[in-house]
């Protein structure tokens, strides 16, 4: 969402104007630098990356107390996995506390990459039970929209609220995995419709990289937009 217009959404309390994003930028910069090069040299996981990512950025828009402690004493921040089990992130729902929780435990496999993936890249990615996270380094050093829509900050928070939805128990992350990988399969057989049928392709890119959803939402969605494309229904829950 272009932060010139009105702010919305689940970051909406943590978002600034998008006017603003240059000189935060300029201010970060030497920080991001660092966590750019530990990264890139491995000498901090994709999942302390993001830690410290989401710290960084929190602490700089929120003045007054960025993280609540639900009561307790705020734990040392330099351990992940203890700050993150007893602090709550203010002005964010908790799906991105919780998810970065689990993969600082690795139980989550959430994989960081520096750019964009394909609509195709996120589907064999999450057939697999992987879901990526992206920090677009070159948006936030320049302090720019990533693709126009999100700061690069925001755009990391989506994903990690997107992991979430996938790997979630009451959403069936085995059920979900099998999903993905089903339409990875027969993925050639769509070929045609997604070059003639710009409508279909577009609703067909969403579900397969930016929806995540219960198994039986997912059917009910693909199976509405072949119908709603012309193409022939065999129902998906019969296979999973």
């Amino acid at each position: 969402m272009p932060h010139d217009k009105q702010i919305y959404g689940s970051f909406k309390k943590i978002c600034i104007p998008e006017v603003l994003l240059p000189m935060e930028a300029s201010e970060l910069r030497p920080k991001l630098l660092e966590l750019k090069s530990d990264w890139e040299n491995n000498n901090l996981s994709g999942s302390e990356v993001s830690y410290q990512i989401v710290l960084l950025y929190l602490e700089k828009r929120v003045k007054r107390h960025p993280f609540l402690r639900m009561g307790q004493k705020l734990p040392n921040r330099e351990s992940s996995k203890d700050f993150l089990e007893v602090v709550r992130f203010y002005g964010m729902p908790d799906t991105v506390r919780y998810a970065l929780w689990k993969w600082s435990r690795s139980e989550w496999k959430i994989q960081l990459i520096d750019y964009n993936p394909t609509s195709l890249e996120m589907l064999e990615s999450q057939s697999k039970g992987i879901r990526y996270a992206t920090i677009s380094w070159d948006d936030a050093l320049a302090g720019t929209l990533v693709e126009g829509k999100r700061d690069a900050f925001e755009h990391l928070l989506h994903d990690l609220a997107h992991a979430y939805m996938f790997f979630r128990q009451d959403y069936d992350f085995i059920g979900q995995t099998k999903f993905f990988q089903l339409m990875l399969d027969e993925y050639d057989e769509y070929k045609s419709y997604l070059a003639n049928d710009l409508r279909f392709k577009q609703k067909f890119e969403y579900c397969i990289s930016d929806m995540n959803s219960h198994p039986a939402h997912l059917s009910a969605y693909w199976n509405a937009i072949r119908r709603e494309a012309g193409i022939p229904v065999f129902e998906f829950e019969t296979k999973i």
